[in-house]
């Protein structure tokens, strides 16, 4: 889980960071949109931004749309004026916390967008030869296709996969390949360069990067435009990706 930090609010922020990683994030600082900005480009990455709601949050959250970066955010603030959260919600903001920051709550957020590395609980015999089956392939580089119904818990097992794996230290990145607009998912799967497009104002690192020693989970594949398909069959296969507008 990589948590950025977006704001000051004195020392109310150092300590919802604090306990973030109590929590096991991975916490980044930014003092500001243009900083936080400059970190998702660089491809350090983040799974979520906590941003300060003094900050111009539908700026932050128009800027992050024209350079095609899809990541949630939550305000929060030292007050619990309604109309505060209000307006952050209404720029973008998914969610607004108070601060202080309650450990409850903070942990809670953190567990909706990520899950943690409990044990995992089955007792149907297929499902034991497919968590076998997992086991055994999971010291491997080989990439692995999970199938199954909606709601089955393919990426409960991929992230199953990768806790077990060489590369459980290293990020694990998510994209799900039906909830991003066709022209933006290229750039997000492999970044751009400055220039690439109206609104690419510096060169951003696409989720490939950012999983590099990791894992990368493609969800809903199947769902992708066919020609960017064959985009991503070649970097699978040779392990090599184009960034939009590179060479």
């Amino acid at each position: 889980m990589r948590l950025l930090i977006v704001g000051t609010l004195g020392g109310q922020l150092t300590i919802a960071s604090k306990i973030a990683m109590d929590k096991g994030a991975s916490v980044t600082h930014a003092d500001s949109n243009d900083q936080a900005l400059a970190v998702l480009r660089s491809g350090r990455g983040a799974d979520l931004l906590m941003v300060d709601v003094a900050l111009d949050i539908r700026d932050l959250v128009d800027r992050l749309d024209a350079e095609r970066i899809h990541v949630p955010i939550v305000a929060c603030g030292v007050t619990n004026d309604a109309r505060a959260a209000v307006k952050a919600i209404h720029a973008g903001a998914k969610e607004y916390i108070p601060l202080p920051p309650d450990p409850e709550l903070i942990a809670a957020v953190l567990a909706a967008v990520t899950d943690d590395n409990r044990e995992m609980i089955y007792r149907d015999d297929a499902m034991a030869s497919v968590v076998k089956l997992a086991q055994q392939i999971a010291g491997s580089d080989a990439s692995v296709l999970i199938t199954g119904e909606s709601g089955t818990g393919k990426e409960v097992l991929a992230r199953y996969v990768h806790s077990r794996s060489q590369r459980a230290k290293k990020p694990f990145i998510t994209v799900n390949c039906a909830a991003i607009p066709e022209n933006l998912l290229e750039s997000e799967l492999f970044g751009h360069e400055k220039g690439a497009f109206t609104g690419a104002l510096g060169r951003r690192i696409g989720k490939f990067e950012e999983a590099k020693g990791g894992t990368l989970l493609l969800d809903e594949i199947s769902e992708m435009d066919v020609r960017l398909q064959a985009k991503l069959l070649r970097a699978i296969q040779e392990r090599v990706i184009d960034r939009v507008g590179g060479a």
